[in-house]
């Protein structure tokens, strides 16, 4: 298993070869850390809570949940977590990660809409005989009257469309994953853009997931190529201000 891949790791490619190069070839580590993925690892972290208490029979109260967030917020806040978009601060970040979780609690309370199977569930899957293997975590697994869910968590401020939902890598693979650990036929992907509390709901056909494997494939097959030859280049989008290598890049310096 020496050549395994995530979802993460290739959007890194897709987004930046350089930004890439930085983190999984040189394994650099982050010079920074931006508030973006940092409030969303703290509403991660609180929605695992929920369904974990859950489990054991449970249920928390949405003050228990802001509680354990703030907690987590001030256990975790450090120096080098920045603020791109300066008209903001960290705390107008912390209050939005609030709003989140209140709204998602009082969306989906009791919480008795089927049975958690795992959270936070880590796989391995192999592509077929290419000897590329495919890693990743799920949010959420659950599964409803016989149909497999798969819950993700965005805070993203985007909400992306009915076609860019449907070419989605990411749950995608989670997909294929599920049918190889439990050969499951009948499986749902539901993300959760919990900035705008809503949620979106798809299944794909065994066509659209070898289609994704098939692009998957190819896409590593890319970033093999650019590793044997080391060709790394920089690439200028609207995320660079959100890197956390931004520091060193040729582009910024």
């Amino acid at each position: 298993m020496s050549q395994v891949y995530s979802h993460s790791r290739i959007s890194a490619f897709e987004t930046c070869p350089l930004k890439f190069k930085y983190k999984y070839v040189e394994k650099v580590e982050p010079l920074r850390g931006n508030i973006e993925a940092f409030m969303g690892s703290r509403v991660h972290e609180t929605l695992e809570k929920l369904y974990r208490d859950k489990i054991f029979q449970k249920v928390c109260s949405v003050d228990e949940l802001i509680k354990f967030y703030n907690q987590r917020w001030e256990k975790e806040m450090h120096e080098d977590i920045y603020v791109v978009k300066e008209e903001y601060t960290l705390e107008n970040y912390r209050k939005m990660g609030e709003e989140y979780i209140r709204n998602y609690y009082e969306a989906y309370k009791p919480f008795a809409d089927g049975i958690t199977i795992a959270l936070e569930k880590k796989f391995f899957l192999p592509l077929d005989e290419t000897g590329y293997w495919i890693t990743g975590i799920i949010d959420r697994l659950a599964e409803v009257d016989g149909v497999y869910e798969i819950h993700d968590y965005k805070t993203s401020l985007y909400l992306p469309t009915k076609e860019e939902i449907r070419k989605d890598r990411q749950l995608s693979l989670y997909a294929i994953a599920l049918q190889h650990m439990y050969d499951a036929d009948d499986i749902e992907l539901i993300w959760h853009y919990v900035a705008f509390n809503k949620e979106i709901r798809i299944r794909k056909d065994e066509g659209a997931l070898e289609a994704i494997k098939k692009e998957t494939i190819q896409k590593i097959m890319e970033i093999e190529e650019a590793i044997e030859k080391d060709e790394f280049l920089p690439r200028e989008t609207s995320l660079c201000p959100y890197c956390e290598y931004q520091p060193i890049c040729p582009l910024f310096k």
